[in-house]
């Protein structure tokens, strides 16, 4: 039933096209013409992968970039206006420049405790023991009427309980350079910044891999999307000396008499 509706409409549209058409020819008016639709080219080959990939060193993604349109295929906009052609993907070169939001956060929490009790008890009594009489040089009993004895006993109690409760939160925005592309097309980023405020210094470095797909349209990621990332932030001046312990508690907590 839908198919006998719709081939209606289509043989009324054309009859209702015709009729237009004789009327604006016997009032000597312009006519639009149409143009013929297309049609695919079926004798075309599609592209080669194996041989863009040989091209572009082994890499798919470098080869799915450098693939040209199957010209077998009907494009969407050579017969639809309200077709909008899709967005090229986006590449990155070594060197470009990335913006990397630092939103790293991190809890630590452990408890620990030993109870540990040991006692121990020795006892020894010695019964026979020889000597040599150098009168006559012969073994004769060498114990007397007392017999040596000799007792040890100890005992070892050791208790101890630890805790550590550390909570960690760091916010940044770096700007990153694109050192490396490989031959996937993930980007190997590295940033640094110092920032030096009187007799302050604070001195970032990060490092880390991301994907290109990653990177938003206004050229950023986070960090929170790179791979092996590496964060390192070095303070010095006046306030980290303040706050730092001294060459004696530091000796004492390594040699641990306690």
């Amino acid at each position: 039933m839908f198919i006998m509706v719709r081939s209606f409409v289509i043989i009324l549209t054309s009859v209702t096209s015709l009729a237009l058409a004789q009327s604006a020819d016997d009032r000597g008016l312009p006519t639009r013409s149409v143009s013929p639709q297309p049609t695919a080219n079926l004798n075309s080959l599609p592209p080669n992968v194996g041989a863009l990939m040989r091209s572009n060193n082994g890499s798919l993604h470098r080869a799915t970039l450098a693939m040209p349109d199957d010209p077998r295929l009907i494009k969407a906009g050579d017969v639809s206006y309200f077709s909008i052609a899709a967005p090229k993907p986006k590449t990155l070169a070594k060197h470009d420049l990335v913006t990397i939001i630092v939103r790293e956060e991190s809890s630590y929490s452990s408890d620990g405790k030993a109870d540990a009790k040991k006692e121990a008890a020795f006892d020894a009594k010695i019964q026979q023991f020889p000597k040599i009489d150098l009168s006559n040089f012969a073994l004769a009993a060498g114990i007397g009427a007392t017999i040596p004895e000799l007792r040890l006993s100890g005992t070892r109690d050791y208790k101890n309980e630890g805790g550590t409760d550390r909570n960690d939160k760091l916010t940044a925005r770096l700007q990153a350079e694109v050192v490396d592309v490989k031959p996937n097309g993930t980007l190997v980023l590295q940033a640094r910044k110092r920032i030096v405020t009187d007799e302050e210094e604070q001195l970032f470095v990060l490092t880390g891999i991301c994907r290109v797909q990653d990177v938003t349209a206004d050229n950023s990621v986070l960090s929170t999307q790179l791979y092996d990332l590496d964060v390192k932030k070095n303070h010095s001046g006046p306030v980290r000396d303040a706050t730092k312990r001294g060459w004696v508690p530091r000796a004492i907590d390594w040699i641990n008499p306690f």
